[in-house]
C-alpha cells in the first residue's frame, strides 16, 4: 500500500488596512515602529495546524537594499496571548514581540518606493485565537496608501490517500 499525501490549501486569512480578514494598520507605519494585528478567531473543533504566510511589503521614497520588516505569530488560548498583547489593532512594544514567534522577514530588494517585495514561508498554529505583529527595521516608512502592505496565511493541511 501506497500513502499519497496532498497539499489542501484553504481560503486564506489577510491581515490588512481594510477589507481583509483581520484589521492591521500597515498604511504609512514608520521606521522602527512596531504594530500588532486585531486577533483573529479561527474558530472551535479540529482545525489546521500549518499554515503559509507570505506578506507583500511596498516602503515609501527609496528604501535601502538588504533592510527588513519582521513578522511574529501570537497564539492565544482566549485569555493568555503571547507577548501578553491585546485584542486590536495598535502599537506594540519590542518587549512585547520577543515573546511572540518569529515566523520570518521580507528585505527590501529594490531601492524604488511603491515596488512589491514579497517573502513567504511556514508556521504551524496550535491555538484558537491568533494575531499577527512586525517590526519595521528600516529607516523608511511603509506606502503612505491603505491596503498594499499586508500579510496572509493559508491553512495548508494534508490530504493522506492509501492507494
Amino acid at each position: 500500500m501506497v500513502t499519497t499525501i496532498y497539499r489542501a490549501a484553504e481560503t486564506a486569512i489577510t491581515f490588512k488596512d481594510s477589507g481583509g480578514s483581520v484589521v492591521w494598520t500597515l498604511q504609512n507605519l514608520a521606521s522602527d515602529a512596531k504594530r500588532i494585528s486585531a486577533r483573529y478567531d479561527r474558530g472551535a473543533g479540529s482545525l489546521p495546524s500549518r499554515y503559509r504566510w507570505r506578506a507583500v511589503i511596498q516602503w515609501t521614497a527609496t528604501p535601502v537594499i538588504g533592510q527588513w520588516i519582521e513578522f511574529y505569530i501570537a497564539g492565544s488560548d482566549g485569555t493568555n496571548a503571547d507577548g501578553n498583547i491585546g485584542t486590536s489593532d495598535a502599537a506594540t512594544l519590542q518587549v512585547e514581540l520577543w515573546n511572540m514567534l518569529h515566523i520570518g522577514c521580507v528585505r527590501v530588494q529594490t531601492a524604488t518606493g511603491a515596488a512589491n517585495n514579497i517573502a513567504s514561508g511556514m508556521v504551524d498554529i496550535w491555538d484558537r485565537y491568533v494575531s499577527v505583529g512586525c517590526w519595521n527595521q528600516t529607516s523608511t516608512a511603509l506606502q503612505n496608501t491603505a491596503n498594499v502592505s499586508f500579510l496572509t496565511l493559508t491553512p495548508m493541511p494534508e490530504v493522506y490517500l492509501n492507494a
